[in-house]
This record gives structure tokens, sequence and C-alpha cells, in this order.
């Protein structure tokens, strides 16, 4: 039996993981270019234990990849992932627009 992406334990995890604002945040900065640790906590206005409790559950939905280099650890986006979230999302393009577009959208469709 195959799991549809609606089911999928993966996409629960990447929605869970951007329901908080501060993930956002963390996930539109990488979306610009990777940061280091330190550098998000900054811009985010974050202690280091907090930040890494946003980049853990990051972490665990597949959204960022993060890398030792000595001390230092940097992360950087991983765009496959949020593609499984923009998958879903897309599906639902046909709807979007006003409720008249919508409706129209669905009439068109039924009459096929």
């Amino acid at each position: 039996m195959t799991t549809s992406i609606h089911e999928s334990p993966q996409l629960d995890s990447i929605m869970d993981a951007l329901a908080n604002s501060k993930r956002r945040g963390i996930v539109h900065e990488l979306a610009l270019t990777p940061a280091t640790v330190g550098q998000l906590a900054r811009d985010q206005g974050l202690s280091l234990p907090a930040i890494h409790k946003h980049i853990r559950q990051l972490e665990s939905a597949g959204l960022i990849v993060r890398r030792k280099s000595g001390r230092t650890n940097f992360v950087t986006l991983n765009g496959a992932t949020l593609g499984l979230a923009q998958s879903w999302i897309m599906q639902y393009h046909v709807n979007w627009g006003s409720p008249e577009a919508t409706l129209d959208n669905y009439i068109s469709r039924m009459k096929e």
C-alpha cells in the first residue's frame, strides 16, 4: 500500500518545524546564504541554547544540514526537503484566487 503525500510523516515533521516563526526566520536566512550557528543566533536574537533547539528541530525535519569544521558549526538549507512541502502546497494551485475564480475552476473541472 502506498502512502500519499497527505499521510507523509516527513511532511508532518516539515510542517511542525515551519510552524514556528523563529524557525521560518532561520530558513529564510539560510535560503539567502549558509551561516554559522553563532551568526544565526545573533541574527535571530536568540541565545545559543535556544538556537540549538530550533536547529535540532529543523535538522530532524531534514530542512537543514549542519556540518562541523573544527569548533564551528556551519548550517545550510536543504532545498530538496522544502520541495516536498512545495509539492504538497502546489497541488492546490488551481484553487488559488478569489472565491469566484475558485468556484469557476471547480465548475470547469466538473464539466470535463
